[in-house]
């Protein structure tokens, strides 16, 4: 027991068990560390409009709030307009498809439901007389029930994983300043290690609002440019849902390498398809792919991308080599964590490194 006695004794239980509670909280953020990731995008994302609310509104909690539905109303909103025009379509497909041929066989089930006849209903389904229905439903319905369970565990994860993100974000807009000064505070306000943490914090807010910023451009200059076509377009609108392609355009910004060429390329070979197999104008798609190539994706992607990364301490090609490498080894989260890999490497090489460098030279 005596090597547990005295100051020393004493500090390696405190490490030990720091290290037990931060593995506990690692284990316990393992399957959720996307959300926190995507947290700590959107919360440098709005750090700016927090501060400027707070300026306004002296009630943390309002600020915060107001600060979240800011984001969260629009991506409501896009995801409802979205839902809307699937809706829609499939309406329209629904209605236009000959399903006559499938009548036949839910006549004789048709007939006895009509008659009120629910014994000789359940008989019939329970043996299968008057066609395959019985037996297609005694095949169907555990596969059914399997797709639906997971479904329901599927959409179980994403609400989770949405709550988890706005909760980390909530408590990140509100509480940062008293993170920020416990840290401090525990470090007795080094010099080297203040300087790091608030550089790569400044130039992490540069990154992430810039991101916000190229999806907002990439989609007002979408917008604008799909509306002039159609005025333009003399035979029938060319793009059929102006906004809603516009939105996911600026979204697609976000997707590493490829960009929005993600979203505008399939849907000009949509059009393209279109048009070969209609009476559409052989032009609209190729109208569409050079205006959206030369006009939409080469304004927002160069001019304002470059004007704002211009703002930041490290170079945009390593911000962007961050967003595609950490996309490859990690999954959708290294889309926010790549930067941040990259934003703390920058500020480790040209702040810490060389004197760690000089210090291990001279011993």
């Amino acid at each position: 027991m005596g090597g547990f006695r005295g100051r020393e004794g004493t500090r390696l239980v405190w490490i030990a068990l720091g290290l037990v509670i931060a593995a506990l909280i690692a284990l316990a953020l393992y399957r959720y560390f996307g959300a926190l990731l995507f947290a700590i995008f959107v919360y440098y994302a709005t750090r700016p409009l927090y501060r400027w609310l707070d300026g306004y509104i002296d009630h943390p909690n309002v600020t915060a709030t107001a600060t979240i539905l800011f984001v969260i109303v629009p991506m409501l909103a896009v995801v409802a307009y979205a839902t809307v025009v699937a809706l829609r379509e499939l309406d329209q497909f629904l209605a236009a498809s000959d399903l006559g041929a499938y009548r036949s066989l839910f006549q004789p089930y048709l007939r006895l439901a009509r008659e009120g006849n629910i014994d000789r209903l359940r008989d019939a389904i329970a043996g299968g007389s008057g066609g395959s229905l019985g037996s297609a439903l005694r095949q169907g319905v555990p596969s059914v029930v399997g797709q639906l369970r997971s479904i329901v565990g599927t959409v179980f994860s994403i609400l989770a994983q949405f709550f988890l993100m706005l909760t980390f974000l909530f408590y990140l807009l509100r509480d940062d300043h008293k993170l920020r000064r416990w840290f401090y505070e525990s470090i007795d306000y080094d010099d080297d290690i203040v300087s790091f943490t608030e550089s790569a914090d400044g130039d992490l807010e540069t990154v992430f609002v810039s991101n916000v910023a190229v999806i907002a451009v990439a989609a007002s200059v979408a917008a604008v440019s799909f509306y002039g076509l159609n005025v333009l377009s003399s035979s029938g609108a060319v793009v059929a849902v102006p906004i809603l392609l516009s939105l996911l355009i600026g979204i697609g910004t976000l997707v590493p390498a490829v960009g929005m060429k993600i979203v505008y390329v399939p849907y000009g070979l949509l059009l393209l398809g279109v048009a070969v197999t209609t009476p559409t104008p052989l032009w609209h798609p190729f109208a569409f792919l050079a205006l959206t190539f030369v006009v939409v994706d080469t304004i927002p992607d160069f001019f304002a991308r470059s004007y704002l990364s211009a703002r930041s301490g490290v170079h945009m090609g390593l911000v962007l080599l961050g967003y595609f490498l950490g996309t490859l080894a990690f999954g959708w989260w290294g889309l926010f964590f790549g930067p941040i890999v990259v934003v703390l490497a920058v500020h480790f090489a040209d702040q810490i490194f060389p004197d760690l460098a000089s210090d291990f030279l001279e011993s």
